[in-house]
């Protein structure tokens, strides 16, 4: 009997998922976890919040978490997915992002309970986009902050927001959604401060907010292209978020975000796990760091700028108990810069039905383009190639649907994987510079190339970029 009790235990062991359960946050963060780039914004860091990840790879529920506030001024949390970086590079190592319309189809399946006592308050989805080179309003920046109201307090930030102007409206998974465009002048944005335009989706009626549902994200995108709204440069992120702002320190509230499926190119996809590309001016912050101050209005007029966010850097470390690092943010809420897998987190990609290189994982058509919006032939993308299908491993292909790597301090990988592939590393200029064949779930392995940034690659996951110190 004691036998029997012993086995079962031990089976019941190895029975649990190696996912690492999710972190908890309590001041400004940037991390990704499970595929998805996750954020909690803190003005200042004032009052007390809380941030815990609880989303899966994409196969069920996606980029979910709990988070709950008290004595906050704007406070914002969301989670989704960064294409980008700040100039519209893509994150998988250079080479100017796909556009919304390039990427394909992009929709949002989410539920959602909150609450909170502020009139300005948003439940929606939440990105930044670009203009082409030169195609800006005159006086205007390329960016773009826009938002897509699902829920929301008696404040509109999208009616009375600097130089309103409604632009059109139409029906979209059911809801009419009336088009604005508003002013931000001077404000905070992906790069310092400075003059830039926002594209709302607002519904026609209080009576079809909602919190659940389907978003077809790109479908708002298209209606917006028709009255004029154009985004016509590379899509820097799509996210879920939670918003909540007081101006006066006296927000209290709770949120609990039960599914945020994230679908681009027609599958249900997980997001890169990569992080935004690095840049030679922005190097991993050690420590937390409270954002400065953002630009708001006074609560008696509530502009509607309250999601953006520039962080000076941030640290990628998916499938990690806790972030590695914090993000050193200023002013507004968007990231502004690099970010890289540092050392001693890990990073994870993961898929479903060992789709392609393509965005789509699960249930959708192939495509030349990657999650992360970058072309195929991008340099961490080229894994497909004629040397490595001559592997014994890959002749037999089994779908890998899980893939994660951990830099280790002498030089060498920890990692973990659902099936025997082979790894390929490459640096920043896309060359391959070292191969393995990894045979069990769970290997770690001597790299002999010299300190610096890297990216890993498995045929059919996403490219993970880490750190070799």
């Amino acid at each position: 009997m004691k036998k029997l009790a012993i086995t079962l235990c031990l089976a019941i062991t190895f029975a649990v998922p190696i996912f690492a359960q999710g972190p908890t946050w309590t001041t400004s963060t940037i991390q990704k976890y499970n595929g998805y780039d996750y954020e909690l914004w803190n003005e200042n860091n004032q009052g007390t919040v809380s941030m815990k990840l609880t989303g899966d790879n994409g196969s069920s529920v996606g980029g979910t978490f709990t988070a709950q506030w008290s004595g906050t001024k704007n406070v914002l949390f969301r989670s989704g997915r960064k294409f980008t970086n700040t100039s519209g590079q893509s994150v998988d190592g250079g080479g100017q992002g796909k556009t919304a319309a390039a990427l394909g189809n992009i929709s949002i399946n989410f539920a959602a309970t909150w609450s909170s006592n502020d009139n300005v308050k948003m439940l929606g989805v939440y990105g930044w986009a670009f203009f082409a080179s030169g195609s800006q309003p005159s006086n205007f920046s390329n960016q773009i902050e826009y938002y897509i109201i699902q829920d929301r307090g008696s404040y509109n930030s999208a009616t009375s927001g600097t130089n309103s102007t409604k632009k059109g409206s139409a029906t979209i998974d059911g809801i009419a959604y009336d088009f604005y465009v508003c002013d931000r002048m001077g404000q905070p944005m992906l790069t310092g401060n400075g003059n830039f335009k926002q594209y709302f989706s607002v519904p026609s009626n209080t009576g079809s907010h909602r919190t659940s549902g389907t978003i077809t994200v790109s479908k708002h995108f298209e209606e917006w292209a028709k009255v004029g709204m154009k985004m016509d440069g590379p899509l820097y992120e799509v996210a879920m978020k939670v918003e909540s702002y007081s101006g006066n320190g006296q927000s209290n509230g709770s949120a609990t975000i039960t599914k945020n499926l994230l679908t681009i190119g027609g599958g249900s996809t997980t997001p890169s796990s990569s992080s935004v590309a690095p840049s030679s001016s922005s190097r991993p912050s050690s420590s937390s760091v409270a954002p400065s101050s953002s630009s708001r209005p006074s609560s008696s007029s509530v502009a509607a700028s309250s999601s953006s966010r520039a962080s000076s850097s941030s640290v990628a470390s998916s499938s990690s108990r806790a972030s590695s690092s914090s993000v050193a943010s200023s002013s507004s809420r968007a990231s502004s810069s690099s970010s890289v897998a540092g050392t001693g987190g890990s990073s994870s990609s993961n898929a479903s039905g060992g789709a392609s290189s393509s965005s789509v994982v699960a249930g959708g058509s192939s495509s030349s383009t990657n999650a992360s919006g970058t072309s195929s032939s991008s340099a961490a993308e080229v894994s497909s190639s004629s040397e490595e299908d001559l592997s014994p491993i890959l002749r037999n292909r089994v779908p890998v649907t899980y893939f994660s790597i951990q830099p280790l301090s002498d030089k060498s990988l920890r990692i973990e994987i659902s099936s025997p592939a082979v790894v390929e590393i490459f640096d920043l200029k896309g060359n391959k510079v070292e191969k393995f064949n990894i045979s069990s779930t769970r290997q770690t392995v001597k790299l002999s190339s010299p300190s610096g940034i890297y990216f890993a690659k498995v045929h059919g996951m996403k490219s993970i970029r880490f750190v070799l110190k």
